[in-house]
């Protein structure tokens, strides 16, 4: 099956990619961004190994040498740079590493593909170090670079790439892609997912639902001080019992979720449209305790959080700080 037809929202990128290859205007840096979910590194992959086949047509024919070197994971002229350790950065030593092994030529003597993902995750330095290749490209290879965050990227790096956006597919689209891939309360995980399908695939063999009504409720608790912040917090860490962990990712995305829907019942009350429309009847409730300043104050400090959480952050240290900033809002 083709990345079209089993991604079919990705179609329109890849007609884009593939265009490049047709006009013989392939750029030597591209960056592709969309949020988390949308399968980014689905597409670089199938791309690269596009572009690396010996007979490729559309899609990369999948059985020549270079394919099956690919599909192993030893192909010598794909260079991935990714962080050592999830939630780490990218350094400067892993980009010097990738100059030194560009400076050869391909060993295939065609093209050379290196993604690096995420691109935000690296840091001053590493970027700095990869400016000069972007500035004096190399003809044989192509820089993919996979962002989530891509206003996090200095604004050099962004000057030297060009742009392809993937964007969420329709609601519909997205349910109906769930439902062939047999995903029970499609609709309430899509919602979670923020739209993107693939996350939402992720979510529904994590018990998703359950954790986010447990976590929901201990929410409620903290902001009514019948249950101590540091405590749920600790009980929430990934380090817990739990498995697979919930990670502090989540965690911020769903009371940044709530938070947006009490403003949206604060302004329309019972006939608003909320993100979380099965716990409408909780966040009703709360939305009458709070006042709507504080209530967007928390919103600002939950979107810092949430960039803060693209770099390197003391991640329990965070949940902490915004549960203990949450546990003071309610007026009693």
């Amino acid at each position: 099956m083709s990345l079209a037809d089993d991604l079919p929202w990705l179609a329109p990128a890849w007609q884009r990619l593939i265009a490049y290859t047709a006009n013989d205007r392939l750029p030597q840096a591209l960056l592709v961004t969309g949020k988390p979910g949308l399968g980014k590194m689905r597409l670089a992959l199938a791309f690269a190994q596009r572009l690396l086949c010996r007979s490729p047509s559309d899609e990369a024919c999948g059985i020549c040498a270079s394919c099956l070197l690919f599909q192993a994971q030893t192909h010598p002229d794909l260079q991935r740079v990714e962080p050592i350790e999830a939630g780490k950065p990218i350094i400067v030593d892993q980009i010097r590493g990738l100059i030194e092994k560009l400076a050869l030529a391909p060993q295939y003597g065609g093209k050379r593909v290196v993604i690096i993902a995420p691109a935000q995750s690296m840091n001053i330095s590493a970027a700095n170090s990869l400016l000069k290749t972007l500035e004096e490209p190399d003809a044989h290879t192509l820089m993919l670079l996979l962002s989530d965050d891509p206003h996090s990227l200095p604004a050099t790096i962004l000057s030297r790439c060009q742009r392809l956006n993937i964007v969420p597919p329709t609601r519909d689209l997205a349910l109906a892609w769930l439902s062939r891939k047999g995903v029970a309360q499609a609709d309430a995980l899509l919602t979670l997912a923020q739209g993107a399908p693939l996350r939402a695939l992720a979510l529904a063999g994590e018990d998703a639902i359950e954790r986010r009504s447990g976590f929901f409720s201990a929410w409620q608790a903290v902001g009514a001080k019948r249950q101590d912040p540091l405590s749920v917090a600790d009980r929430w860490q990934p380090s817990s019992t739990k498995t697979p962990p919930v990670s502090c990712e989540s965690l911020t995305e769903w009371m940044l979720s709530w938070t947006q829907d009490l403003i949206r019942l604060r302004a329309a009350s019972a006939q608003a449209d909320l993100d979380n429309p099965d716990l409408r009847p909780g966040l009703q409730a709360l939305s009458e305790k709070l006042d709507l300043k504080a209530i967007y104050a928390f919103l600002d400090r939950l979107l810092a959080a949430r960039q803060m959480l693209t770099g390197q952050v003391n991640r329990p240290l965070l949940l902490e700080e915004l549960l203990i900033l949450w546990s003071r809002l309610q007026r009693h």
